[in-house]
């Protein structure tokens, strides 16, 4: 199985940086609470003073710029990211999906990354982030009697066996048949990072969030940083 971004994304967004986890022997079975509380602290550190105008945030700016490249109103089509701090700035808590979930929301509420996760058992072909094509499937998260086809030119984050698209929009809706469930013993973790300082930053946030997967869920977890001089890898 090969992981690769397009060279076209990059031609496009050469300031995209992707890490990815590929955590191996996860237990994702129980709640912990000690990751509850990490994902309550989390949501505080959301909710400080400094973000109360996050929209105009540079990290947060460069993914909603992103989407109205893609033809897309981040208001009305937020980035998961920003969907994330939206939430949590009204006063919601999120709730303790598993623990990959509770983990890389960790990630995303901390760093201010988009971040998302899928099950690799759901993977019949290779994974890859394009452009789409138009004939992609997509069956929206919690709606499997839902089928959308992403239009021609949106990224898409797809399995190119199934042609199904794991995640709509780049980082904005993930998919219904790779979602992380408590069965899920590999997966695949995207933290996503749009500018210059992705280089030095990513490989210190992936390296976090290996400990947390070794720590509590017993994950083996090895770390790729993709970017325009390496767009991609081969899972063993």
């Amino acid at each position: 199985m090969r992981y690769t971004i397009a060279p076209a994304v990059f031609d496009r967004y050469p300031l995209f940086r992707r890490a990815v986890l590929v955590a191996r022997g996860v237990d994702n079975s129980r709640e912990i609470p000690e990751v509850l509380a990490l994902l309550r602290e989390a949501e505080a550190t959301a909710r400080r003073d400094e973000l109360a105008g996050f929209m105009e945030h540079p990290g947060l700016a460069a993914w909603a710029e992103l989407f109205r490249s893609m033809n897309l109103n981040p208001k009305r089509y937020p980035p998961s990211v920003i969907n994330l701090i939206k939430r949590v700035r009204k006063g919601a808590e999120l709730p303790y999906v598993n623990t990959l979930v509770a983990l890389f929301n960790c990630v995303s509420l901390r760093h201010l990354v988009p971040c998302g996760g899928d099950d690799l058992d759901a993977v019949s072909g290779d994974l890859r982030l394009d452009f789409a094509t138009g004939d992609e499937n997509y069956v929206p998260l919690g709606q499997p009697d839902t089928l959308e086809h992403p239009p021609a030119g949106e990224i898409v984050y797809m399995d190119t066996g199934s042609r199904n698209v794991f995640c709509r929009a780049w980082c904005w809706k993930n998919g219904d048949p790779s979602k992380l469930l408590p069965s899920t013993t590999r997966a695949a973790i995207n933290v996503d990072f749009m500018g210059a300082a992705g280089e030095a930053l990513l490989p210190v946030i992936a390296d976090e969030l290996s400990g947390w997967l070794a720590r509590w869920t017993g994950a083996k977890a090895e770390i790729h940083i993709l970017s325009p001089n390496r767009p991609g890898f081969v899972l063993e």
